[in-house]
């Protein structure tokens, strides 16, 4: 039984390694030079003026950059605190088997946006911001990335990424 708890930790200790990895790679090719504020919001954005309008690409690129990092935020909160429950729940009980589970599945989740975030630049350049539900995956391109060819070559990213299980695939253009 104490090879289970190691293997399970070490498992756990990789992910998080993972993750930390993921986000500081993130972090690095996001910010652009940018300072950030102390909300953790690129100054200038939409969230520090009050407005949600983008009229050119450097505010594009702030809007991407705006929403990985919320993104990112949100992801780490939720893995520590499930964490957090994962450890007050009893070792080997159904409850930690569950919030070990649901850590995976966030962190796969994550991996795939990331995945399909960095094929969808590297094949059209731009910004890219991927949203994996359930069922459905939102891709959010900068204007000038947003054409009928692009559309299709995205599409085909998502269903080489996900798979064919995802019903719905939808690629829309950053509002500027």
């Amino acid at each position: 039984m104490h090879v289970l708890i190691g293997k399970r930790q070490l498992l756990l200790a990789g992910l998080v390694i993972m993750l930390g990895l993921a986000v500081f790679v993130n972090w690095y090719y996001t910010t652009n030079g940018a300072p950030l504020s102390p909300e953790g919001a690129a100054e200038g954005s939409a969230q520090e003026t009050g407005g949600a309008r983008f009229t050119n690409t450097e505010e594009e690129a702030d809007y991407f950059a705006t929403v990985k990092l919320e993104r990112e935020t949100r992801l780490s909160a939720a893995l520590e605190e499930l964490e957090a429950v994962r450890t007050g729940a009893e070792e080997g009980g159904e409850t930690s088997v569950d919030v070990l589970a649901k850590m995976t599945a966030l962190t796969v989740a994550a991996k795939t946006e990331n995945d399909i975030e960095s094929l969808v630049t590297a094949q059209l350049g731009g910004n890219c911001v991927a949203v994996v539900n359930e069922d459905s995956v939102d891709v959010i391109v900068s204007r000038e990335t947003l054409n009928e060819t692009n559309v299709l070559v995205i599409s085909d990213i998502v269903r080489s990424v996900v798979g064919d299980g995802v019903e719905n695939v939808r690629v829309a253009a950053a509002r500027g």
